[in-house]
């Protein structure tokens, strides 16, 4: 049974439960928190994610002993997020995955997903913009019962927990949209059109591996 809870406002849904998974010694989980505004999101490489005038926001904690056998628990955000595209797509939004964790439609990123592992539990916080005047977003108006709807709903959605090896399938096809971007490896610029995707879910680079867990 999936433990809810809903605030109006936090600084961060994800700081909110890894606080609550601190204190706890026998955590309920699953559980997720849900905050219609949040005031100091966490975004990639410990920035704070940024504004938007309307934002779906949701972190939720998970004990890795009830995840498919065969996901690498480093590609848990990309297996997440292909879930949360997946899902998000049955109403023809067009979002896809930019790797490793991010949500684009076309070429504008609309939202993220930031993973971690404490104690045999992974933590995931969700950030969606709605609707937005400066970002990419969905372009939709929610209410706040409306996005408790759809969490709770895409969560029952992800814990049918498909195997790893038919969402990387999956995902294998669509790797190609990567192509015209890049990333960083420290003052390096990497394409994604010069590495090699990985069983695992990881990139190659040469001889190095990037992997997607953060």
């Amino acid at each position: 049974m999936l433990e809810f809870l809903s605030f109006d406002v936090l600084d961060s849904t994800q700081r909110f439960l890894i606080q609550y998974l601190h204190r706890s010694i026998e955590p309920k989980l699953p559980i997720c928190v849900l905050a219609d505004r949040q005031t100091c999101g966490i975004g990639s490489r410990d920035n704070e994610w940024e504004s938007v005038e309307s934002g779906l926001t949701f972190s939720f904690a998970i004990d890795t002993k009830v995840l498919p056998k065969d996901l690498p628990i480093q590609s848990f955000s990309l297996y997440l997020g292909f879930l949360l595209k997946e899902y998000i797509n049955q109403d023809q939004y067009g979002v896809w995955i930019k790797w490793p964790n991010d949500l684009y439609i076309k070429n504008l990123k609309v939202g993220g997903v930031m993973s971690q592992c404490l104690r045999g539990i992974v933590v995931s916080g969700v950030g969606i913009n709605l609707n937005s005047s400066s970002f990419g977003s969905l372009q939709v108006l929610w209410t706040k019962e409306e996005k408790q709807d759809f969490v709770i709903q895409f969560l029952n959605f992800f814990m049918t927990f498909p195997m790893w090896k038919e969402i990387f399938g999956k995902y294998k096809l669509e790797f190609y949209k990567n192509f015209n971007f890049t990333f960083h490896d420290g003052n390096e610029i990497i394409a994604f059109k010069d590495v090699r995707l990985c069983d695992d879910g990881s990139v190659l680079s040469g001889y190095k591996r990037f992997y997607s867990l953060r």
